[in-house]
This record gives C-alpha cells, sequence and structure tokens, in this order.
C-alpha cells in the first residue's frame, strides 16, 4: 500500500494486489522495480494532484455562502441547465420555495449585525434540516433563501413549505440579549407545471412571496396565474 500524501495530509491510498509465482524471490525482484517506478509515478503526480484539489476547494468556497455555509446564486446560475434538464428528463416536478424572514431589519437595527448574522445561521440550518439531502438550499441574498425541491410530486412543495414555516417559528435563537424568536413567509411554484423556464419560475415563487408578505406574513402562498399579468419577467 502507498499513501498519497498531499499537503500533508493523506489524500488517498493505492493498494497492490500481486499474484505469486513459482518462484516467490523472483518475483520480489520484479514486484520491486514495479514498485518502485509506480512510486517515482506517484510522487511527480502528487503536485499535480495537491493543485486539481486546491483548484476544487477554491470553487466550491466560491459557490457557498460564508456565512451559513450554504450555496450561493452563482451555485444555481451554474447549475441551473443541469438541473432542470435532469427534471425533464425524468418527467419529473422541481418544486421552488422562496423564503424570507419577516422584520428582519429590525433584527440588525435594534440588536446588531452579530445578532443578526445569528439569526441568518440558525435559520439556515433549520431550514436544511426540514428538507431531503437531495434537496438544494440556496442564500438568495440577504436575509432569502430559495429551496429547490427535486423530483416531488405536484402540490407537495406545499407541505414542504410548510414544515419550513413551522421549525422557524417554533425555535427560538439563543442571543447574549435573550432569546429571539423568528418568523419567516414563504411563495412557491413549480417547474414546469408553472412554467417550463427556471428563472421565471424562480420569479413566480417571489412573486407568490410578497403576496404572503402583503397577507400578513409568516405564511405560505402557492403562485397562480393571477398573481402575474406581465409579458415579461
Amino acid at each position: 500500500c502507498i499513501p498519497l500524501l498531499i499537503g500533508g495530509q493523506a489524500g488517498g491510498l493505492i493498494q497492490f494486489l500481486l499474484p505469486h509465482g513459482k518462484s516467490l524471490e523472483d518475483d520480489q525482484s520484479t514486484y520491486r522495480a514495479i514498485l518502485f517506478q509506480a512510486e517515482a509515478y506517484i510522487r511527480q503526480s502528487l503536485s499535480v494532484l495537491e493543485a486539481k484539489r486546491l483548484l476544487q476547494t477554491l470553487r466550491e468556497s466560491a459557490l457557498k455562502d460564508a456565512l451559513t455555509g450554504l450555496y450561493n446564486r452563482r451555485y444555481l446560475q451554474d447549475h441551473a441547465g443541469h438541473l432542470t434538464a435532469g427534471v425533464l428528463r425524468r418527467k419529473g416536478t422541481l418544486g421552488l420555495v422562496m423564503c424570507d424572514l419577516d422584520f428582519f431589519k429590525q433584527v440588525n437595527d435594534h440588536y446588531g449585525h452579530d445578532i443578526g448574522d445569528m439569526v441568518l445561521r440558525e435559520t439556515a440550518q433549520r431550514i436544511q434540516e426540514s428538507v431531503r439531502e437531495s434537496d438544494v438550499v440556496i442564500r438568495f441574498g440577504g436575509e432569502e433563501f430559495l429551496v429547490l425541491l427535486l423530483d416531488i410530486q405536484p402540490g407537495e412543495s406545499h407541505e414542504v413549505a410548510e414544515k419550513i414555516r413551522r421549525a422557524v417559528a417554533e425555535h427560538n435563537v439563543a442571543t447574549p440579549a435573550g432569546m429571539l424568536q423568528k418568523t419567516i413567509s414563504l411563495g412557491i411554484s413549480e417547474f414546469p407545471g408553472d412554467t417550463d423556464a427556471l428563472w421565471q419560475a424562480i420569479k413566480y415563487a417571489d412573486v407568490a412571496l410578497y403576496r404572503a408578505k402583503e397577507n400578513g406574513r409568516d405564511r405560505v402562498e402557492r403562485f397562480t396565474a393571477d398573481m402575474w399579468q406581465q409579458e415579461n419577467f
């Protein structure tokens, strides 16, 4: 076994399974030569592997939000085509849930940005825990989150959105200033049921979200055609 030591850490292990012939002594001599060449090749390859690992780490960090650890909008832009192509190929439904914390500006104004960051991190965690591992949670901007529910049944996104709403509303954030409880408003749409354009479906979820805000907050609204009468999104 030969360890792949990359950046001071074991990045992998190469195992050689060598059959025995009639003469063990002859085998060992042959195998030593083979292993010597293999080790030399591996040593030369480590710098390339390290460079690829660093590039992958940089790429992943560019696609993730530093505060919450969630994916960011750049991830969505890079993977939108792949996500929608997969849903269409499987003839499934992609649920889109746009989430926005209610009166979040008051948290920053009253308690400060450190407490605001704490609320965002814990809200992100509540959302992540309310969905499946296969679903994608994105910090869309500020206090706004977008959840992509992959391969659900039509109408199922409303149940998931309600689960998220309850999880956030029932959670108390422990802060130096005391326990803080927040609510969240959510708007949902579905692809390709509402539209076969992903970014238009995101806009529809956003429109439904603002309807939830208008109707009192701490609620879920499903997009309907009467909410959007314009030709362009």
